[in-house]
């Protein structure tokens, strides 16, 4: 009768440690899934939007299209530079 009712009882223990374990396996894969989906989600979003960039890139082929593209994101256009010629001992040359 003791011997039954140790085999029964660890027989439920380890049933219990099973059914728990599954089930955090369960979550665990879809919690998984999700990531995956959601991933492939915004990756199909970059690809979209990476096709068109490539198309508006493709479209704007001549030189004032481009310097326009350029204006447009916020780059400024740059007409006189100012700069100093340093020699290799150090001293400044010219400006």
């Amino acid at each position: 009768m003791m011997n039954q009712k140790l085999f029964l009882g660890l027989l439920l223990i380890s049933f219990s440690g099973l059914l728990g374990l599954t089930i955090c396996e369960l979550v665990d894969v879809t919690e998984k899934s999700y990531d995956i989906g959601t991933i492939q989600a915004e990756n199909k979003s970059i690809q979209k939007e990476i096709a068109s960039l490539r198309v508006s890139l493709s479209q704007s082929t001549a030189l004032n299209n481009f310097e326009d593209k350029i204006l447009e994101e916020g780059f400024e256009q740059v007409a006189k530079f100012d700069y100093i010629i340093v020699s290799s001992n150090g001293e400044i040359a010219s400006r």
